[in-house]
């Protein structure tokens, strides 16, 4: 694998319109596996083609769960959990439950994702969840990351990248710091440059999410061609 390569498995390429016609589902998809992305992240509508779309492919399908404010009751979050499963996708990006977090019922939040995890974990689908770091103070932050770590989540990802700002280097070094275990940090939200790519990488970050894929991943193949 040549270092294009390498630098484009970092990327879940994302739309998370609810717009999008299957023509253009199938043409991002084929973005995707003409740039060697990681995966592609879409709406839960999307999954099913997406899936028939890329089955004989490297790239993975991800979707969104109680997406974006995170405040869904735990039952229907649980089933949107249980549904998404079943369409074979391969990793489930969830959002915390925010109002919980924030009033310190941290024990529905382990509840939500622990049950959660558990039903991914039966069908071999990571689970990345999102804190929406933009709404926490940096004491919140290492919160989150510590009990995300204890459940055993294999991402904590910072933002939705739509209710506050995005991801920052901040952020990203807090999550890391408090780290633990096997759980890896997705930074999303925000992220159109190389230069921020670089600088996330070098925190640390092992997934990238961004709807600027393709124009990042031209400026690096620029670069390593000046090289």
């Amino acid at each position: 694998m040549n270092e294009i390569q390498n630098f484009a498995k970092y990327f879940d390429h994302t739309n998370l319109k609810n717009n999008l016609s299957f023509a253009e589902v199938e043409e991002f998809c084929n973005e995707a596996v003409e740039n060697g992305f990681f995966a592609v992240c879409l709406q839960p509508y999307y999954v099913p083609f997406a899936v028939s779309k890329l089955k004989t492919t490297s790239v993975r399908v991800v979707s969104v769960v109680d997406f974006p404010y995170g405040s869904s009751l735990l039952k229907s979050k649980v089933a949107e959990v249980e549904n998404l499963v079943k369409t074979s996708l391969d990793e489930i990006d969830i959002v915390m439950n925010l109002p919980a977090f924030l009033n310190k019922d941290y024990g529905l939040v382990e509840k939500e994702i622990s049950d959660s995890l558990e039903i991914c974990r039966a069908s071999n689908v990571k689970l990345k969840v999102i804190i929406e770091t933009g709404f926490l103070q940096p004491e919140e932050i290492a919160l989150a990351t510590r009990l995300l770590c204890d459940i055993g989540v294999d991402f904590v990802k910072t933002s939705t990248g739509i209710l506050s700002r995005g991801a920052s280097y901040d952020d990203v070094k807090i999550i890391r710091e408090n780290l633990s275990g096997n759980t890896k940090i997705k930074a999303s939200g925000g992220i159109r440059t190389l230069e921020q790519v670089y600088n996330f990488i070098n925190l640390g970050v092992a997934r990238i999410g961004t709807s600027a894929s393709l124009q990042i991943i031209r400026e690096y193949e620029q670069q390593f061609k000046n090289e």
